[in-house]
């Protein structure tokens, strides 16, 4: 099992995302970094761990519209042995390459802003993209001929449950074993992750990558689970 850290970012500061309401999360607070600027973090991230991926969503780009590109180029310089998931509100093929255009940066195309989902037929978009189906309280957030045309989605695909991020209730099972049927991507699951039996359950589920964030940041998964898993 993989883990991918999680750090929102919103305003320039790594925010803690707890449910859907993302205008009002709070300033991180994590026992992993005393830091607000995600370089800060990410840097404590890897004094702490040897994450290979990290993934970024900008709260500000997704939903404002508002990319910050000279932040995402200093990701990229700073850190270029990292991947990078961003999301940061792709809408079309013009605002995927804005993203795309650093090396080690892989746009997340969340379907909850895309509005153009023949971009996704592009070969370089499907070589170089992460797409997110975006749900909330079970409803799926985007053009529902995208969530009809599994034949057009990459091979790798995040499983996003809005409400369950930061929510204490566990992965939504239901929504990933769903998505398993319908799709031979590579499916993340994202929302819920509260522990190292989370973790298990995913793989028993056939869920080998994770994106984590409050498990992380409060201690409930610590380095010995992330040496061991």
């Amino acid at each position: 099992m993989e883990i991918i850290p999680v750090i929102d970012v919103m305003g320039g500061k790594a925010v803690h995302a707890r449910g859907d309401e993302r205008a009002d999360y709070p300033l991180l607070k994590s026992i992993l970094t005393q830091s607000y600027h995600p370089i800060g973090v990410i840097k404590d991230l890897l004094d702490y761990h040897p994450f290979s991926t990290i993934y970024i969503a900008d709260l500000d780009a997704i939903m404002l519209g508002e990319r910050n590109c000279d932040f995402y180029s200093e990701l990229s310089q700073t850190f270029p042995e990292i991947n990078f998931y961003l999301d940061a509100g792709v809408t079309d093929k013009a605002s995927w390459q804005s993203l795309a255009v650093n090396s080690n940066i892989y746009p997340v195309i969340g379907s909850e802003t895309l509005v153009d989902i023949s971009c996704l037929q592009d070969l370089d978009v499907q070589k170089k993209s992460i797409l997110s189906l975006d749900f909330k309280y079970g409803e799926f957030l985007g053009d529902k001929n995208l969530l009809a045309s599994p034949n057009i989605w990459p091979e790798q695909l995040i499983a996003m449950s809005l409400d369950c991020v930061g929510a204490q209730q566990g992965p939504d099972l239901t929504l990933l074993e769903a998505l398993k049927r319908k799709s031979t991507s590579d499916i993340i699951a994202a929302g819920g992750v509260r522990s190292e039996q989370d973790l298990m359950l995913l793989e028993q589920k056939g869920i080998k990558r994770a994106l984590v964030a409050s498990a992380l940041h409060d201690g409930r998964i610590d380095k010995q689970i992330l040496n061991t898993i």
